[in-house]
């Protein structure tokens, strides 16, 4: 492994693992503070936002979250080909600065912070999840050109993450019209958002592992 790619790889994985503790450490030490407690993965009681954005859970997750901003900056900045490309990196860079928007503004009130919020997190899913079905993409195209059959674990573990990812990103476009109780829609929603987030975060661990891989034929 060279030296650009170990630095993704390790990028990626800080990138993977600081956001899942930042939203779950966050919710935790608000359900402490009082915070009504759930499963939210599932039981959609709350949304992300609502979750972490004040409390002593807000202080956690915004101290996680600006590094978070910054290794996947770098990751998208170090990723080597094949699995890079200019689209790759604009639009992961974008959804990085996103979240970093987002975060700087969670917690604030006023009409531009809430515009700030709203958007920031909006980007950040919508051009991080675009570029990581990019790199599924090529990583996929990759495997196909060298005729080698079943793709390594790393990379089909990449693969099916992109899968659920998307799967539950449409679940919640096309909520509305699959079910009519409103209460029901905004469970769906908020269990969405974090499975969504969720997914987001483990595709970054993925593409840890496929980069470390790279000497054993996986990308």
């Amino acid at each position: 492994m060279n030296r650009s790619t170990r630095r993704a790889c390790w990028s990626a994985l800080v990138a993977g693992v600081l956001p899942i503790l930042a939203v779950n450490l966050a919710f935790w030490f608000n359900v402490q503070d009082g915070l009504a407690g759930c499963f939210p993965y599932i039981d959609g009681c709350w949304s992300v936002s609502r979750a972490v954005r004040d409390g002593p859970g807000l202080v956690v997750f915004k101290w996680l979250a600006l590094p978070t901003g910054l290794a996947m900056i770098l990751t998208w900045w170090w990723l080597p080909l094949p699995l890079s490309g200019p689209w790759t990196v604009r639009l992961g860079i974008i959804g990085a600065v996103a979240l970093l928007i987002y975060t700087v503004a969670l917690g604030t009130d006023g009409e531009f912070y809430k515009w700030m919020r709203r958007y920031g997190v909006v980007f950040y899913f919508g051009c991080t999840g675009i570029a990581q079905l990019l790199v599924a993409n090529r990583l996929w195209k990759h495997r196909r050109g060298k005729n080698s059959g079943r793709p390594s674990w790393s990379a089909a573990a990449y693969l099916l993450l992109a899968l659920f990812t998307w799967g539950v990103g449409l679940l919640s476009a096309f909520k509305r019209r699959l079910f009519d109780d409103p209460a029901l829609v905004d469970q769906v929603e908020n269990a969405a958002e974090w499975n969504f987030a969720l997914g987001l975060a483990l595709l970054f661990i993925a593409l840890a592992a496929v980069l470390r891989n790279r000497n054993h034929d996986t990308v």
